[in-house]
């Protein structure tokens, strides 16, 4: 497990992950984001972008640590629906 802290929708989240750990499984799992999809396993169709230092990013071709330390934005950009 690896520590990971970066700014979700506006919130401070500091958590430790699995270091293979998809960015989209991390918002999916562990912050219940369900908004962000997972929709080919090929990072083909876009149904996992979110936003992150501003950028476009398919989530589910980005590992969390990647994401360490940026600011990421999803569908839910007023607040995390569950922080786990």
């Amino acid at each position: 497990m690896i520590p990971v802290t970066m700014t979700v929708n506006r919130q401070v989240v500091t958590a430790e992950a699995e270091p293979r750990t998809l960015l989209v499984d991390f918002l999916r799992d562990r912050l219940k984001l369900t908004g962000t999809h997972v929709g080919c396993d090929t990072s083909q169709c876009g149904a996992c972008i979110v936003h992150v230092d501003g950028k476009s990013v398919k989530s589910c071709a980005m590992l969390v640590a990647q994401a360490d330390g940026c600011e990421v934005l999803t569908d839910y950009p007023y607040g995390l629906a569950v922080l786990a």
